[in-house]
């Protein structure tokens, strides 16, 4: 084992600490109308699990503190961050995720002013603004790829994707322009070992995926449970509805909404290998049915909106509960120090219960941020995390990749500012593929090489910490 993970190791460790992250927050400008209390535990069983909504002007709770504070800030509603679920209940209170209550008032009142208000109320433990995250993407966005003139998979290729050669950043052979050999992961020397088990669930908290994709569909994690339920009814009991491709967070419903970020962060994942289609995925399989490791899409950024209006504690919490135990976030706060209480929480939550007969607990991934700046950027400066820096495909730190002492992995991100040949090639909605770069770009492929280390030697007592250390 640990000659695999050295190999794994070098493919993935090759030269500085820098981090990728697309999905960031923007400005320092709270979104409007909303906060997060925690409440102290005797208060949060007084208030108990429903919503609390406004009637007659007024949202009541029952306890005299919390409604002044609500009649201050013009409630409309005081409701708990996650929809109840009896058999999480006790799982849940252990991190006091049951205590986070989301607040939404009229947008004339100022999201600091509420925060300082419910600060200071009896019973409120902790109140919190909430910072909208954005996606950053490269400068020069998605380029969809031309098939016309891409050359077909050699035979010297290990899988007949077509477009597999044009991924330099599984094994670069200096072949492209301003290119370096060995500025790569090595992923064929590890896929003669392993391509990915149907077992390990990894949760692409991002945009929605194209689950319907070409080479992404096969991959896809399906709730049997609800596909095979009555419609409108919880039939696995996890407080979601219908939730069978996974959870849109920015809607609150079961419809997925594909985003081209999204799509294709899931692709360097584990988008199909050896179908004779589009691109290859890190753990994406060797072509048989019961290789590749699955993927749910957990939305939290809007194809519509552009914004990241999701909640992405609930949805970090919701993937752990699903069975994921690596969790891709390629997105994170792009001020320097800047973090929520309530997302940490999630954090804890996903690495010590999230489990399944691969792992014990859980790992996230995230990425490091595209400000170009050294500073403590979280999430992924959590001590708790992985965070991951961007390479070029010269073997050089990408220029706008942010760093510090918590950085923990380099990975492929890509620059194209000489072409797009030198981004990172993988899915977009709609059957389409296509470059970027970012550190968006990079996290992925550490998510896919952790997936496929769980595939070779994951066990019920594998714990995530040696998974870490490994990485």
């Amino acid at each position: 084992m640990q000659k695999f993970l050295t190999r794994m190791v070098l493919a993935v460790i090759l030269a500085c600490g820098c981090i990728i992250t697309e999905a960031q927050a923007s400005g320092n400008t709270p979104s409007r109308g909303v906060i997060r209390v925690k409440l102290q535990p005797e208060v949060a069983l007084k208030v108990g699990s429903a919503p609390r909504m406004q009637a007659h002007g007024v949202v009541t709770t029952g306890v005299t503190p919390l409604d002044r504070a609500a009649r201050d800030v013009k409630a409309i509603s005081i409701k708990p961050m996650l929809p109840y679920a009896a058999k999480f209940a006790r799982q849940r209170a252990k991190y006091g995720l049951d205590r986070w209550y989301v607040v939404s008032f009229d947008e004339s009142v100022s999201p600091d002013e509420a925060r300082k208000i419910f600060a200071a109320t009896a019973g409120v433990e902790k109140s919190e603004t909430v910072m909208p995250m954005s996606l950053k993407e490269g400068n020069g966005n998605f380029r969809k790829l031309d098939r016309s003139k891409v050359a077909k998979a050699s035979a010297q290729m290990p899988f007949n994707d077509p477009f597999l050669p044009n991924q330099w950043h599984y094994q670069n052979f200096g072949t492209i322009p301003y290119s370096v050999e060995g500025a790569d992961i090595n992923l064929f020397e590890a896929w003669k070992s392993v391509t990915g088990s149907k077992d390990v669930l990894v949760a692409i908290i991002d945009g929605g995926v194209d689950y319907t994709h070409e080479d992404l569909a096969p991959n896809m994690y399906v709730n049997t449970a609800e596909l095979n339920g009555k419609e409108g009814v919880d039939d696995d009991g996890n407080g979601y509805v219908d939730d069978i491709y996974g959870w849109n967070f920015c809607t609150n419903e079961p419809k997925i909404y594909p985003h081209s970020h999204g799509t294709h962060v899931a692709g360097t994942v584990a988008a199909v290998n050896n179908n004779g289609i589009g691109v290859a995925g890190v753990a994406g399989g060797d072509g048989s049915n019961c290789s590749g490791v699955k993927m749910i899409s957990c939305q939290v950024f809007d194809t519509r909106s552009g914004t990241g209006e999701g909640d992405f504690a609930a949805a970090l919490v919701y993937a752990a509960e699903k069975g994921a135990t690596i969790a891709q976030c390629s997105w994170g706060w792009p001020t320097a120090g800047y973090y929520e209480q309530a997302v940490l929480d999630a954090i804890d939550y996903f690495t010590a219960e999230a489990g399944s007969k691969n792992m014990t607990g859980g790992l996230c991934i995230f990425a490091a941020g595209n400000e170009g700046k050294t500073g403590d950027f979280y999430p992924a400066a959590y001590e708790k995390v992985i965070g991951v820096t961007a390479m070029t495909s010269e073997l050089t730190p990408a220029s706008y990749s942010c760093n510090g002492p918590w950085a923990d992995i380099v990975a492929p991100g890509g620059l194209m500012d000489y072409g797009e040949a030198q981004g990172v090639l993988s899915t977009l909605p709609n059957n389409e593929y296509g470059y970027n770069e970012g550190t968006s770009m990079a996290t992925p492929h550490v998510a896919g090489v952790a997936a496929l280390v769980l595939s070779k030697y994951g066990s019920p007592t594998f714990v995530n910490e040696t998974l870490r250390t490994q990485l």
